[in-house]
């Protein structure tokens, strides 16, 4: 799954900054429905029967371990072992005897790897009719720029960033959240914006993502040989340090808050043994804190540099210069580098560059000619994240910037096979899973080495559980389907999606230019991370994607699984692409654990029984969309679509929780029911 994003208004969807900052981390039983058409040459419906399609969980484990072997170091998205991957599934449904979408089962797409100077950026800074360029060592022009040069007044947007109001509970209540535009009422026509990266109270989350795994990681490793020793002291003195560099971390982005419930330790000596620094954790105390601050929630898109200039660009300016003002960095190393990013490793989740130039300015730099009356940009900024309101408004000098970029493509392949339909061929369904992880600790991959409890340095992520699993699952149904002696009606086409992990890009390029006609497709299955089934069970999301899906999986039933029935569209995982063509998506996803996008994510920690219940499910569903139920699209109402947060973050749009054992029955137990 990748590592974060879209829009609902309703209460704990738009974060306040600092809940973002962790969401950046979430045996076959039964009869299925029925029908479908029994295996004849004959392209007419024949009468339907009761049959199934059954997924074979030790089949799933072995793919599993192959896929995340060391020997393919993380199946990185730009590197030679997804390549080999690519190849291994293809054979694999070559030798099933699927059909290829098109003319091969590998389908290529580019992409956008890294960027490259075509002549030096500029920045100049014009007064009294008198331009001075600045030093080419304080500024870089960002991977999204687009091309050209650009002058104009100076305009200070703040974090050029917007959170609607949130309305109280009952019509006559007080707003739960404010409003908040920092593009509120400012002429950018013809203007250079300069806009603060991040958000309000908020640091890079990739930045701080990692922050926190190097800090579990520290406490593994110190942790074991206290364990291993009895070192009870130990143990309280090291849970003392690190809980104190988690508070000092977190404190600056979360003024006022009570972290006194972080954490907290064990009295009993033998749960002291078993300690852990369980991040999941860490994100429900911090989200209940959040819930209690005021303020504007801004959603976990709302840092997000590509949106920002979007909007600036709809304003009218005509090109911008961007700073991570003094507050938005982690530490104090950090703040003092104020790195720029490596323009050749630039992963760009759009194509297409901006229609502006775009530069990057050191912020001690923007504090000598960003000022405002007598305060400097480094001031300014802390204003605006103590009062939390904006303080945009013209600067007293004019800018020239200019950038000239050329992007670097390479050629990633997607692989998709199909199963073709018999009356109803021309209709498509598409069960879809991404094969791409972040690879090594290897300076090309995305991957941070770990070192465990016995002092070992492991740096592959193998991506067991995200996303071998679900990859897995989609070659079984696929080898299910064949072994079925069943036609399907539905062509089912069966999709493994490259560079998921650098932005869904596998398939956003499938959607855009798909390999079959998009308009046929009637719904589309994805699984992302189906191999940890724990207490908390399986989440189901999408369902208010098509008012069909319910009703079906009431009568399909949990398969003695606790499940969350989630309404939205989370926009972390390949279905979204689809989503965002009207299509109908189901998401099947066990969660998020200390693992995730960590080296720890091993085969060997894969919960076998729980691939046996999820796929009996997914085969049961398969079945119902292969015989031509009718999945129709319902568009979302507020609150139902796209949404940022993983499944169950949001209680407005959990349809229902089911507790394991609990039969569905069309409708939820009482102490089920959606919250």
């Amino acid at each position: 799954m990748t590592a974060s994003n879209p829009d609902t208004t309703r209460r704990f969807l738009r974060w306040r900054p600092a809940a973002a900052l962790l969401l950046a981390l979430a045996c076959h039983a039964g009869e299925g429905p029925a029908p479908t058409t029994p295996a004849s040459p004959a392209a007419a419906p024949a009468e339907a029967t009761t049959a199934a399609v059954t997924l074979d969980a030790q089949r799933v484990l072995a793919d599993i371990q192959h896929l995340a072997a060391d020997e393919l170091h993380g199946r990185f998205t730009l590197s030679p072992d997804l390549a080999a991957s690519a190849t291994w599934i293809a054979a694999r449904h070559r030798e099933l005897g699927l059909e290829p979408v098109a003319a091969d089962y590998l389908v290529p797409f580019p992409m956008v790897t890294g960027v490259k100077e075509r002549a030096p950026s500029r920045l100049a800074i014009v007064r009294g009719g008198a331009s001075r360029g600045l030093d080419a060592e304080i500024f870089q022009a960002v991977a999204l720029s687009g091309s050209g040069t650009a002058s104009g007044q100076a305009v200070f947007v703040g974090y050029a960033a917007k959170a609607p109001e949130v309305p109280g509970d009952k019509p006559d209540d007080p707003p739960l959240a404010p409003g908040y535009d920092d593009l509120e009422g400012v002429d950018l026509e013809g203007k250079i914006a300069v806009i603060l990266l991040d958000a309000p109270n908020r640091p890079d989350l990739r930045t701080f993502f990692r922050r926190l795994q190097s800090e579990q990681d520290a406490f593994e490793a110190a942790f074991g040989p206290l364990r291993d020793a009895g070192d009870l002291d130990g143990i309280r003195a090291l849970h003392k340090e690190v809980r104190g560099r988690l508070v000092k971390l977190l404190m600056p982005f979360m003024p006022g808050a009570d972290l006194r419930d972080l954490w907290p330790l064990p009295e009993d000596p033998e749960a002291l043994k078993e300690l852990k620094l369980d991040l999941q954790s860490l994100a429900g105390v911090l989200m209940k804190e959040v819930a209690k601050m005021k303020g504007p929630r801004f959603d976990m898109r709302a840092g997000s540099l590509r949106k920002k200039l979007d909007r600036v660009i709809q304003a009218g300016a005509v090109g911008a210069v961007v700073v991570r003002g003094p507050r938005s960095f982690l530490g104090r190393d950090e703040r003092t580098e104020d790195a720029f990013d490596d323009l050749s490793k630039a992963r760009l989740a759009d194509d297409e560059p901006l229609s502006i130039p775009v530069v990057h300015m050191k912020w001690r730099e923007a504090d000598k000619f960003i000022r405002i009356g007598s305060q400097k940009l480094s001031g300014i900024q802390a204003q605006i994240d103590r009062d939390l309101r904006p303080f945009s408004r013209p600067l007293s000098v004019k800018l020239e910037v200019g950038a000239d970029l050329e992007t670097i493509t390479t050629p990633i392949d997607n692989v998709v096979a199909k199963i073709p339909g018999t009356d109803l061929a021309d209709e498509l369904v598409v069960f879809g899973a991404h094969y791409d992880h972040i690879g090594q600790d290897d300076g090309v991959g995305d991957c941070s080495a770990a070192t465990g409890a016995d002092g070992e340095r492991d740096a592959i992520c193998n991506g067991a559980d995200d996303n071998a699993s679900g990859t897995a699952m989609i070659m079984e149904l696929a080898r299910a389907w064949q072994a079925s002696g069943l036609r399907p009606r539905r062509t089912l086409v069966f999709a493994h999606f490259a560079g998921e992990e650098l932005g869904l890009r596998g398939s956003q390029a499938m959607a855009a230019n798909p390999p079959f006609d998009l308009s046929k497709v009637t719904a589309m299955v994805n699984l992302d991370m189906v191999g940890r089934l724990g207490p908390r069970g399986l989440a189901i999301g999408g369902l208010h994607s098509s008012d069909a899906w319910m009703p079906l999986l009431d009568e399909i039933g949990a398969k003695g699984m606790s499940i969350l029935y989630e309404g939205s569209v989370a926009t972390r995982s390949d279905h979204a692409s689809f989503y965002r063509k009207a299509i109908p998506v189901l998401f099947f996803f066990t969660g998020t654990h200390a693992d995730y996008h960590r080296p720890g994510d091993h085969a060997d920690k894969i919960n076998v029984d729980g691939l046996a219940s999820i796929g009996a499910l997914v085969g049961d569903v398969s079945v119902a969309l292969a015989d031509g139920l009718a999945v129709p699209y319902r568009k979302p109402d507020k609150g139902d679509g796209l949404s940022g947060g993983l499944p169950g973050a949001n209680p407005d749009t959990v349809v229902k929780r089911v507790k394991k054992g609990r039969s569905t029955d069309g409708e939820a137990p009482a102490e089920a029911a959606a919250e």
